[in-house]
């Protein structure tokens, strides 16, 4: 009983206990509901704002203005970003334009392309809009080709893009053309992926034939002959094949939409092939290629969709930092790793590309060109980025009107360079082109190429592909600081933007030294039309650079680097139009850089001259001065009805130049124009 009583008492007072908890639980209520509470759900304006991610940035930012200029057959401008080459031509004009005191129109400036003459690739005639409805009927008799010319393009494809676009199974492919013969003595039936790989094949397969008839006057026009858009019908039918898989793609609609970039870049089209390269990006997307492939599949089927979506994001990388545009594809909702490269995988593939030594094999170049365009657009983006809140804190449109702004960026992105010279570090030997006289690899030592007499073809063209497009994306970063400015500054304070813009004018002649030897002693690269647009722009940076600074040290090595780029031009200029008329537009632009060089040394008087046969409209130079250059380099041809153009031509007044420059002291004066051609030492 005494148990029993005691058990009672504590049960009473536990419950008593828990009373008094409950009270004063009810107790911190009653206060809670007596003070305003706070609210953790925001106002829907804040909600709003928050949400927007327009406000998720760490810190204010303006973005650096681009051009908005023709580069089409058509008077429709476009918008180029300030990393583009033509943002670089409209300040280039602009300059020429103060400089020269005369007009200088930016499309003077770009060489006659098939672009600026057609308005499509398939096109029937010089700026037409009509009959581009097509079927899938494409070619007439007279554009067939025959089994025979077919098996001939297709080997082409073998021994040239397959080892640097490595996005299709060569036995696959092969098995899938043979299915589509289906009685001997037929045309065969149409495939949309046959096509298109024809139709590269005679782009650069034409491009091997010299123009037969052609003038000197004749060879800069780009005809219904030319080799950048040879296979145009077949790229036509390519294309109306594929609107019936818009719904249902494959892993053929992606590699047709790749191959089509490539086509439409090599013709100039670049609008056509960045529109293009958005339809890609959403294929591989509905197919899944953005992820890790399942595990269910096999070894060489994961690859190979890690491989083409690989490719075609540097595909993009590669054209949006050429044009200075937005990206579709956004790294960061990608989980797809990177392809491997080890000597398994490339017996996997059953290419017709060997293994080489080294630990290198054909699917190392896939890897390491990847690495390359990460790399690089890595540094680009943070690089802009940077230059965006550099413009917010100084409220500017461009960097060219702050010198200690242009420093700031400049400090930057010699930290954010290391990217890319860690990359080159890591190159495999076997993977670079060795060089004569202990020259490095990689490097902007100027030393020859030793190159290999008895590696494999597509070994050779790898190393050489790799390297170029190495210093293309180097020379690209560092030009933004190539200035224009007729403003003195203390060379100290822009030491690092001096610093970048040699380094831009060294990749350039490295390009172009590159390129000089391989077309001089070979035939890897002949034919290729990204080496010559690589080239283009290189001529572009030599140029600009040798405008920019016409008595820097660097500046002779610029000017005879633009000697050997003419060369280059020559050589191409004998398979297609493009070339030719690029080679002029350069002589045209050294010729007035000889004029800046000849003044700044202060050597003569330069004065206008009446055109003769020997001197087309040009400048008489004074005798006295010595100067190393091309052999007549104040006699170069000019084209006396485009000299005094209006630089507002083809271009929107919303294009940012140097800040220094403007365009009202080209349009003051008299209607002579001709008259403003008097120069003399400052």
């Amino acid at each position: 009983m005494p148990s029993a009583i005691r058990e009672i008492q504590r049960l009473r007072s536990h419950v008593h206990d828990l009373e008094q908890r409950l009270q004063q639980h009810r107790d911190t209520a009653t206060a809670s509901l007596a003070t305003p509470p706070v609210s953790f759900a925001p106002s829907p304006a804040s909600t709003a704002t928050k949400l927007d991610p327009r406000n998720g940035r760490a810190s204010p930012k303006k973005y650096w203005e681009g051009i908005y200029t023709s580069t089409a057959q058509c008077q429709q401008t476009q918008y180029y970003g300030p990393a583009s080459s033509f943002y670089y031509i409209g300040r280039m004009s602009s300059h020429l334009a103060i400089a020269l005191q005369q007009p200088h129109a930016d499309h003077h400036m770009q060489p006659n392309s098939a672009s600026r003459t057609f308005a499509t690739p398939t096109s029937p005639q010089r700026g037409s809009l009509d009959d581009v409805a097509v079927t899938a009927d494409g070619p007439t008799a007279a554009d067939t080709l025959t089994g025979t010319q077919e098996d001939y393009f297709l080997d082409l494809f073998w021994q040239s893009y397959h080892c640097v676009l490595q996005i299709m199974d060569e036995a696959e492919f092969k098995e899938h053309y043979k299915s589509l013969w289906v009685a001997p003595g037929r045309s065969r039936k149409p495939s949309a992926l046959v096509d298109i790989v024809l139709a590269l094949c005679m782009q650069y397969g034409v491009a091997f034939v010299p123009r037969s008839g052609a003038t000197t006057q004749t060879q800069v026009d780009v005809d219904g002959n030319d080799a950048t858009i040879a296979g145009r019908w077949l790229y036509r039918r390519s294309q109306t094949l594929l609107s019936a898989e818009l719904e249902s793609p494959s892993i053929m609609t992606l590699q047709c939409h790749i191959l089509a970039v490539y086509y439409l870049c090599n013709a100039s089209f670049q609008n056509m092939a960045h529109s293009t390269l958005a339809v890609a990006i959403r294929t591989a997307q509905i197919l899944g290629l953005h992820l890790e492939p399942p595990e269910s599949m096999s070894r060489k089927t994961k690859e190979l969709r890690k491989r083409l979506w690989w490719t075609l994001f540097t595909v993009e990388s590669k054209t949006c930092m050429k044009l200075g545009r937005p990206m579709s594809a956004q790294i960061s909702e990608a989980t797809c790793s990177l392809p491997a490269d080890d000597h398994e995988l490339a017996l996997l593939s059953r290419s017709s590309c060997a293994s080489s030594e080294d630990n290198v094999t054909w699917h190392t170049y896939n890897l390491q060109n990847t690495k390359l365009i990460l790399a690089a657009h890595t540094v680009y983006l943070a690089f802009h980025d940077r230059c965006a809140e550099v413009l917010a804190a100084t409220d500017g449109t461009t960097l060219y009107g702050d010198a200690q702004a242009l420093e700031t960026c400049a400090q930057f992105l010699s930290t954010g360079m290391e990217s890319l010279h860690n990359w080159r570090d890591g190159v495999p030997n076997g993977l670079k082109t060795r060089r004569r006289a202990a020259g490095k690899p990689l490097s902007t030592d100027k030393s020859p190429l030793d190159l290999e007499l008895y590696a494999p073809a597509w070994l050779q063209r790898q190393r050489l592909l790799l390297e170029l497009l190495y210093h293309n994306l180097s020379m690209n970063l560092y030009r933004p600081f190539i200035t224009f400015s007729t403003v003195p500054s203390s060379s100290s304070s822009l030491q690092l933007a001096q610093g970048h813009a040699i380094a831009c004018v060294n990749h350039a002649i490295a390009i172009t030294e590159m390129m000089h030897q391989i077309l001089t002693e070979g035939d890897t690269l002949r034919g290729w039309h990204e080496a010559f647009q690589w080239q283009w722009n290189a001529t572009l940076s030599l140029i600009g650079y040798t405008l920019a600074y016409p008595l820097a040290p660097s500046t002779p090595s610029a000017r005879r680097a633009i000697d050997s780029a003419i060369d280059v031009f020559e050589t191409f200029g004998r398979n297609f139009a493009i070339a030719a008329s690029a080679a002029n537009v350069t002589r045209d632009l050294v010729f007035k850089a000889d004029v800046l060089i000849f003044r700044a040394s202060g050597n003569g008087i330069v004065t206008p001259t009446t055109p003769s046969s020997s001197e087309p409209g040009g400048l008489q130079v004074n005798a006295g001065a010595d100067y190393t250059g091309q052999g007549a380099m104040f006699q170069a041809d000019m084209e006396p009805s485009g000299m005094f153009q209006n630089p507002l031509s083809g271009m929107d007044m919303a294009f940012t130049v140097d800040s220094f420059n403007s365009f009202e002291p080209m349009l003051a004066g008299g209607s002579n124009m001709a008259n403003l051609w008097n120069f003399s030492p400052d």
